[in-house]
């Protein structure tokens, strides 16, 4: 009985060791945010905003730089989509495929998105 006794002790003690041992260490320099998907917001005294977005990435100030970058990205995406659009119709087999298929429609709508994106964005970097 007693040898029993001392087994299940034995292995109940080896058990909360090794998940005591389990515990995940954070590597230095990368953040230790333990919810997924979660946004930090606080205010600074300079009226910008800092949100952290994802786990891994680091925070960053919602300035106007911050914006003009953002306004360029969108600006960058809709040049290439123009761009696309001119090869597209430059190729008459390929300009009836994409009208066919409404390829040319969904072009507008993702161009009409992003410069509704770009018109917050502005709005957002005139009101800071």
């Amino acid at each position: 009985m007693k040898t029993l006794l001392s087994t299940i002790v034995l292995f109940c003690a080896g058990m909360s060791f090794g998940q005591q041992g389990a515990t995940p260490q954070p590597v230095q320099g990368t953040p230790t945010a333990q919810f997924k998907g979660t946004t930090t917001t606080t205010a600074n005294q300079s009226n910008s905003v800092t949100i952290s977005k994802k786990p891994g990435e680091p925070q960053r100030v919602h300035d106007v730089a911050y914006y003009d970058e953002e306004i360029a990205k969108i600006d960058a995406h809709i040049a290439a989509i123009d761009v696309k659009i001119a090869t597209v119709n430059s190729d008459p087999t390929e300009q009836a495929l994409a009208q066919q298929n409404g390829w040319f429609q969904n072009m507008n709508n993702i161009k009409a998105e992003l410069n509704q994106k770009k018109a917050e964005l502005i709005q957002l970097r005139d009101n800071l």
